[in-house]
């Protein structure tokens, strides 16, 4: 029961003095609340996917704008290759914080682009950030707002998913939970961007130490290849020890085979209108920037997911090494990158040989060894989600298949290729139609390969294969219908799946240095 006591205006007497009476008023009910503002502060960290990062070159003029699908496909729109790989070089490129800042926070922006968000894709996230900056940030509808609802409503029906309990949600509103973002440069190695992930949270953290709030943690939340970055970094690089917990969306946690069929094939339409629409363009690109190329299927991915077909007859690579047997495999119609379209600046190939050999150490140096490091490596608090919807069909195997007839393949009448991984290319538009000079039975022979449509579950981009890798590695990872790859956190449930993960893992800071004592 509360008693307020209501202060009448003070009257003046004639010798001036002033004097105050009050009165009681009737005692009800009511609840007085004073919202105390933490002393520790949580950043919560989301580190964005493959060209979710605005990127400038050394004039600090922006090269790559992701503030909206008009702002990137006039950029690149019919630019050729000689351009693209020019101007994104991952050694001539940096972050660019001058992108669109996403509205409707109560934070202005100055504050928000301190925090990174105008690094990050506003067409990818603009909608996302301010959504859970505003569900993670209040503490007036602690009673009422989002993750009170979640210990009601479950985000998924799925193993290692369970309703907030009120003391997990109680103790995620001891802390302030502010919204950060760190892009990086995703045409360089993810190796490096883990080094400026390291760099920014240190600062991040610095910053709100220096204003007199504890803050020795951080919760990270990453978006496809931003998983890759986020791995290296706290485990490879040590940075779990200020990591509370991870959740990843759509990650390609073993790589893709989308990677291989865009380089061989362009990328589907409408992206491909900014991503390159054939070979040349995707090549110029991928095989100078080690970041794309570790989104490569690695040797976890499996054995066989490329598939040369002539009727019943089937060769399937890797067998064993997919960096020996399929991307520096040279001069072969099925290999991963056409030596005559790495370098669209040397029309006359007179570097020829030495842009393969920079090409086979990238893949040696960079590629390998990258994938290698991060294999089956989690950190012990992580949650991850991905797309299995039959509606976004995703390479998971990329299948090229001998072009015949339906007749012909009907009554198996039609000479059967001696070699399938053999062969000259005679035509090659770089679309996924190739005509290949090959033998039946000694004798030449002009066959047609085409590269067949996606058939695997997944996102668009990530097949369920990869996306559920983490498995039983993780405290749960979680499939869901209607994801599509780069509007990933566009969706409420992966929203409220994300709000979820972060509120389980904020609940570990209970067993450090930020813990209250009583």
């Amino acid at each position: 029961m509360a008693t307020v006591e209501r202060v009448i205006p003070p009257a003046i007497a004639d010798d001036g003095s002033v004097h105050y009476s009050s009165v009681m008023s009737p005692s009800d009910d009511s609840i007085a609340v004073c919202h105390m503002v933490p002393d520790r502060v949580i950043p919560v960290i989301f580190v964005p996917g493959v060209m979710g990062t605005n990127l400038m070159g050394s004039d600090g003029k922006h090269v790559w704008l992701v503030n909206g699908k008009g702002s990137v496909s006039k950029a690149w729109a019919i630019r050729g290759p000689d351009k693209r790989k020019r101007v994104l070089d991952p050694k001539k490129t940096q972050v660019y914080a001058g992108g669109a800042i996403p509205q409707g926070t109560h934070q202005n922006d100055a504050e928000l682009k301190r925090r990174g968000w105008g690094e990050v894709g506003f067409m990818s996230y603009g909608t996302f950030l301010p959504w859970l900056e505003n569900a993670l940030n209040d503490a007036d509808q602690c009673k009422t707002g989002e993750r009170a609802r979640l210990m009601k409503t479950l985000v998924a029906n799925a193993p290692g998913v369970e309703l907030l309990t009120h003391d997990e949600v109680a103790l995620s509103y001891k802390y302030q939970l502010p919204l950060h973002a760190v892009g990086y440069n995703w045409l360089q190695s993810n190796a490096e961007s883990a080094k400026r992930l390291d760099g920014k949270i240190q600062e991040f953290m610095a910053y709100y130490r220096s204003k007199g709030y504890m803050c020795d943690y951080v919760i990270i939340v990453t978006h496809s290849m931003g998983g890759l970055v986020s791995r290296y970094y706290s485990e490879m690089m040590g940075g779990s020890k200020h990591v509370l917990g991870v959740l990843h969306g759509v990650m390609p946690a073993t790589g893709s085979a989308t990677a291989y069929k865009r380089v061989k094939a362009g990328t589907e339409m409408p992206a491909g209108i900014a991503l390159g629409v054939n070979a040349a363009e995707m090549t110029a690109v991928f095989a100078q920037s080690p970041g794309p190329l570790q989104l490569l299927p690695s040797p976890e991915y499996g054995m066989g997911w490329l598939q040369l077909k002539d009727g019943n007859n089937t060769v399937g690579l890797p067998k064993a090494d997919p960096y020996k047997e399929i991307y520096t495999v040279r001069g072969k119609w099925w290999g991963l990158c056409d030596d005559k379209l790495i370098n669209p600046l040397d029309p006359k190939k007179a570097t020829i040989e030495r842009d393969w050999i920079g090409f086979v150490d990238l893949i040696r140096d960079e590629v390998e060894k990258f994938q290698t490091k991060i294999s089956r490596k989690y950190h012990a608090t992580t949650y991850a989600f991905y797309g299995d919807d039959p509606s976004h069909k995703t390479w998971g195997d990329v299948v090229w298949e001998r072009r015949i007839s339906s007749a012909l393949r009907l009554f198996d009448a039609y000479p059967k290729v001696d070699d399938l991984a053999a062969g000259r290319v005679l035509q090659d538009l770089g679309r996924g139609e190739q005509t290949v000079h090959q033998h039946t039975g000694g004798r030449p022979l002009a066959t047609g390969f085409l590269l067949k449509d996606a058939a695997e579950n997944g996102d668009g981009t990530v097949p369920i294969r990869s996306g559920a890798a983490p498995g039983r590695r993780v405290k749960a990872c979680v499939p869901y219908p209607g994801v599509d790859h780069e509007g990933a956190y566009k969706n409420r449930p992966q929203q409220l799946f994300a709000l979820w993960a972060i509120t389980k893992i904020a609940c570990g800071v209970a067993k450090t240095s930020m813990a209250y004592k009583s």
